[in-house]
Parts: C-alpha cells; structure tokens; sequence
C-alpha cells in the first residue's frame, strides 16, 4: 500500500472512530486514548495525523460540508428558490441526530469557541471556493469573502437550529428557508 493511501487510511479510521464515538458520548467526554483504542491506531499514528481531538472533529466536519454543499455547483443551483438536494439530505441527517439532552456548546467543552470560529472559517472558505466556481465573482458588489462569511454564519445557524431545537417546521421547510436566506443574499450581492 503505497503512503498517501495508508495516510488516508490512517485518517479516515480516527474520523470513522470519533463518529462512532459520538453516537454514544458527548465530545467533551470523549478522550483521545478511547479514540486511538477506537480506532484501532497507535498513540504515534494518531499523532502524526493529529494534534489533538478538536482537530479530528474539525476534518470530520470538513467532509460533511463538502457533503452539504455538493449539489450548488452552478449559479442556478445558487440562485433557485428550490433547496438542492445534498442541502435536505444533510438536514435530515443532522435533525435525524438531534435528539440531544444538552447543548452543543456544553457538549464541546473547552473546546466550543474554537471550534465554532474553525468550523465557520472551514466552512466560509469552501463556499467562496464553491462561489467562485459558479459566478463570475468580477459581478459581485459585495466582497466575495464578507459574502462567504455571512452564508457561512446562516448556515451554521440553521444547522445549530436542528441540533438545539424541536423541529417546529420540517426539514423540507427549514431546507427551503435557508434556500431562500442563499437566495436573497445572492442577489443582493450581484451587481445587476
């Protein structure tokens, strides 16, 4: 197996453990011995891939963005009133999941702040990337990054929404609002 496969490999086990992991425990109550144990890696691999749990977390989110975001490859998918449907496959993922007790704060400890300014950071740069792709960014009014910036925050929003309240409308309807939200920033933000 040549070496960027076995780092792959290495990789996705730690990400498959910490899943695994979090189906059962909080985040914060996870320990990083439990997920090498999980994981089935020596303290050295999981180290040199790592520097520490958070770090897991953040890749694991990585993926799950890419996920969400899959189907807006081209400026209709942006511009249409119609959630594509990558965006209400991740909802129902995540509502699926929310059956939580407490907080997603209190769940991530110490380590919430940084892992909310990580996660919209990730997340602000693989829309910009994503926009980038889909729009000719010269027609934009607004900054491309304050405009990632601002769609990142709205989503990580709504997706805090499902993991913190009960569902008071379905997730075709939280899916077509944040649509909506994408929409209307979009707009706002092409010079027409």
């Amino acid at each position: 197996m040549s070496e960027p496969a076995k780092i792959n490999r290495s990789r996705s086990r730690i990400q498959q453990a910490l899943a695994g992991l979090l189906k059962d425990k909080d985040y914060c109550d996870i320990t990083v011995a439990e997920l090498i144990e999980k994981a089935d890696v020596g303290k050295t691999t999981f180290y040199r891939h790592y520097e520490r749990k958070l770090d897991v977390f953040l890749a694991m989110h990585d993926t799950l963005f890419d996920t969400l975001l899959q189907d807006l490859t081209v400026r209709e998918d942006w511009l249409s009133l119609t959630p594509r449907p990558s965006v209400i496959a991740m909802l129902s993922r995540i509502s699926a999941q929310s059956s939580f007790r407490r907080s997603v704060a209190y769940k991530l400890g110490n380590d919430a702040p940084q892992a909310h300014r990580q996660l919209k950071c990730n997340l602000t740069a693989l829309i910009e990337q994503r926009l980038t792709s889909a729009f000719d960014t010269d027609d934009f009014i607004i900054p491309l990054p304050s405009l990632a910036s601002t769609m990142a925050a709205i989503y990580l929003d709504f997706i805090t929404q499902l993991f913190n309240d009960s569902l008071t409308s379905s997730v075709e309807e939280k899916a077509t609002s944040l649509q909506r939200l994408t929409q209307a920033n979009l707009r706002a933000a092409i010079e027409d």
